[in-house]
């Protein structure tokens, strides 16, 4: 009978027979399979994809384990694509599959949360399961939306805890902390939810240290308008001073090209063009609108700027050198402004500025303040947010896998100015902003 089909009944193979040298030369032959195995599983591959000698029987036995499912001996070789895309590929298909997984491992991920188990637990409210899930199917989307209806939904939690007035202070951070945690694992809250929620327990605070406030009902209300003015003044507010500011750098005859969908890009346009038609409806600017797959929120602005009547042309980020020589304003919207001053905003902004910069073109970045972030990031690798990339996958070749990164961060040097509540401000400034806010107890 063959050597690989006695192997395949069960037989010994040669490596467990003892070999003629004795005692000492199985053990060193054993050593050396022992630190070939465990180099192996280091690097995460089977035997065969490791460079290293294969052995003849173990390959045949391998083979003739094998099914049409794909199983063989090593589990972590084709499990994870396997799963993905429902058939075992091939060795190289599979080793490409944990590269970029690894790559991207430390990202969060785009997924629903549990949203029963999160009931069960009891530690949850339902108005922050529900906003969980709105924000993790992409229902709720951008920074003021996300964070207007966070601070809708903390409002619920707050009018619904009850406890001694004089703990309030120490209970109530304590009682919104797994929430917070929860809605982390929905989505990362980003620069401007963080500041919200900051804002809120500084102001939860500062009730257990002023001892004029007895009542739970007067505490209670004072927190509730804390989070109403943030929202008023950081947010309402700051739109309509920053409309007003922009608009002013529009002009009749000029050609914008923005990216993707900003809400508050979207209420400069329309604000400008309103005010021009008013003056003289001869007056007009025409808009560009770039996009990119796979969310093609732009899309979304193309159809509210044509229903206000505003001139406007719809294309995809690799049409750009073909528009930017007609191009006046590059106007853009931020999920994030960096201490450093670099812009953190959707993947492809980075791209329309650097060719804006190149052709001479103005970038202005209409930004609030409260998404002013303290902190400095080198690349749009190490901190980002992985979307759903299942719209990207157009055959079925499984060597493909589909990345989403939501975010890219644009040099400080791409952008000519920031556009915000406290004025028309350079990139620099952002450290100088956020050092004044912060005494000021904003």
């Amino acid at each position: 009978m063959p050597e690989s089909t006695a192997q395949g009944k069960g037989a010994k193979t040669p490596a467990a027979e003892k070999p003629a040298g004795g005692d000492k030369a199985k053990s060193a032959k054993d050593l050396k399979k022992e630190k070939r195995a465990a180099a192996v599983a280091a690097r995460g591959g089977d035997p065969d994809a490791s460079g290293g000698p294969k052995d003849k029987a173990g390959s045949k036995d391998a083979q003739s384990k094998s099914g049409p499912s794909g199983k063989t001996g090593g589990k972590g070789s084709t499990s994870a694509s396997a799963i993905a895309s429902g058939a075992a590929p091939s060795s190289a298909a599979a080793l490409r599959l944990q590269t970029q997984n690894q790559l991207f491992s430390h990202l969060p991920t785009y997924k629903l949360p549990d949203s029963a188990e999160a009931l069960i637990s009891g530690k949850i409210h339902p108005i922050i399961v529900r906003y969980g899930i709105l924000i993790a199917s992409g229902q709720i989307r951008g920074v003021n939306a996300r964070t207007i209806g966070l601070m809708a939904a903390f409002k619920e939690v707050i009018r619904g805890f009850s406890c001694p007035p004089e703990e309030l202070h120490r209970l109530l951070p304590a009682h919104l902390s797994p929430m917070i945690a929860f809605l982390d694992q929905c989505r990362p809250k980003g620069v401007g939810g963080g500041n919200a929620i900051r804002h809120l327990k500084s102001e939860i605070n500062r009730i257990g240290t002023d001892k004029r406030i007895t009542e739970e009902t007067e505490q209670k209300e004072r927190i509730l308008n804390a989070i109403d003015e943030f929202v008023r003044d950081r947010i309402e507010l700051a739109d309509e001073v920053i409309c007003t500011t922009a608009v002013e750098k529009i002009k009749p005859g000029d050609t914008i090209v923005t990216f993707a969908r900003s809400s508050l890009v979207e209420r400069v346009l329309v604000e400008a063009w309103a005010g021009m038609q008013e003056q003289d409806p001869r007056n007009k600017f025409h808009v560009v609108v770039v996009d990119s797959r796979p969310l093609l929120e732009g899309k979304q602005l193309l159809s509210v700027l044509t229903s206000h009547g505003i001139p406007a042309t719809y294309t995809l980020l690799s049409s750009l050198p073909s528009i930017l020589p007609r191009t006046s304003l590059v106007l853009l919207g931020t999920a994030a402004l960096l201490s450093d001053g670099a812009l953190y905003s959707r993947s492809g902004t980075a791209v329309l500025a650097m060719l804006a910069k190149e052709s001479k073109i103005p970038v202005v970045a209409c930004c609030e303040t409260y998404k002013f972030g303290d902190k400095i990031v080198l690349d749009a690798v190490t901190g980002n947010e992985l979307g759903d990339a299942s719209s990207m996958r157009t055959g079925k070749d499984d060597s493909l896998t589909p990345v989403h990164l939501l975010y890219d961060l644009t040099p400080p040097d791409l952008v000519t100015a920031v556009c915000t509540e406290v004025g028309l401000i350079p990139p620099s400034s952002v450290p100088t902003v956020i050092t004044k806010g912060d005494a000021a107890g904003l």
